[in-house]
């Protein structure tokens, strides 16, 4: 077997450490891989703490998802989408519940893609507005389109996984090298990184779920069973990430003169297919050390703290 093992199995993506196998070492790491994703049908639960029964509306609603973000994939060039998660893995749960599923996630969190047991949850409050739960539902199930990847050993367990730009390594194995930290240049033995490109993930993730809603408003409205007042009066508020990327577009258009739905396209193909190399362009343009701190945003302050630095003395540097 050649440096590294790769799989696809139904547009997922498994990778297997690097390691010259024999024939029947390597049927055994395709059986292993065969079985991880096994699991991964099987994995999660049927209900979780607070679970609350989907609406008629809201059942149409993650169908007509499912359609509109393989549209809008297509639309970009990407067809070779996952299939799409069964409803019964979206779990909308009270808050009480959400909060004792993921006692980690905080108040102010309102929905969660979990690639491990291939399942979302939403968080949906007493009286929440629908067009608010449609916005928590579509931003989860783009997590859920997009590129996933996870890398095993020869035990069957897993390394790191990513989702779209999100790099997340699960525990310490200083053998693999992760792809983005790879792309930073780190080397094989630098220190742990439990996130790269969090933030940036988050906000390509928001921007097409809200390039979505709007499109496809009318329809929504009908599904729904709202009015355009109810919309007007329930203002969405969008993940604060959209902010950045929308201001590293404008800054790596003004250096080009690209067309910004050229960079855009980009990185949303970068974020529904894995290839993310199209970021060096951010570090040609942007200026050394730029990707580097793109990566850390949404890690903690200080990381997020740096980068708002960084934007703000942007044009008084360049």
């Amino acid at each position: 077997m050649g440096e590294k093992g790769f799989y696809n199995i139904n547009n997922l993506n498994f990778s297997t450490s690097k390691k010259e196998l024999s024939l029947e070492a390597k049927i055994a790491e395709e059986k292993l891989v065969d079985n991880f994703y096994r699991e991964l049908l099987n994995n999660g639960k049927d209900s979780i703490s607070g679970e609350l029964f989907k609406t008629d509306q809201e059942k149409i609603m993650i169908r007509r998802f499912n359609q509109y973000i393989e549209e809008a994939a297509a639309e970009v060039g990407v067809t070779n989408l996952r299939p799409p998660l069964l409803t019964k893995k979206i779990h909308f749960a009270a808050p009480e519940g959400y909060d004792k599923e993921f006692p980690e996630h905080g108040d102010s969190v309102r929905g969660s893609y979990d690639a491990i047991v291939d399942a979302a949850y939403i968080k949906k409050n007493k009286g929440m507005h629908p067009w608010q739960i449609a916005h928590y539902t579509l931003h989860e199930m783009v997590h859920s389109f997009s590129a996933i990847h996870y890398n095993l050993d020869l035990e069957g367990e897993f390394n790191y996984k990513k989702i779209g730009y999100d790099s997340v390594k699960l525990r310490d194995n200083s053998s693999k090298k992760m792809e983005a930290s790879s792309l930073l240049g780190d080397s094989e033995d630098s220190e742990e990184v439990d996130h790269l490109f969090l933030a940036f993930n988050e906000g390509v993730t928001d921007l097409m779920t809200k390039e979505i809603l709007e499109k496809h408003k009318v329809d929504l409205i009908k599904d729904l069973e709202l009015d355009e007042s109810d919309l007007e009066n329930n203002p969405l508020e969008y993940h604060n990430a959209i902010y950045f990327v929308n201001w590293i577009m404008k800054k790596i258009v003004e250096k080009t003169n690209e067309d910004r739905e050229v960079v855009w396209k980009k990185f949303k193909v970068g974020m529904l297919t894995g290839s993310i190399m199209h970021l060096r362009e951010i570090e040609k343009n942007l200026g050394p050390g730029s990707l580097r701190l793109i990566a850390k945003v949404g890690k903690n302050n200080e990381d997020n703290l740096a980068f708002l630095e960084f934007m703000k003395n942007y044009d008084k540097n360049n």
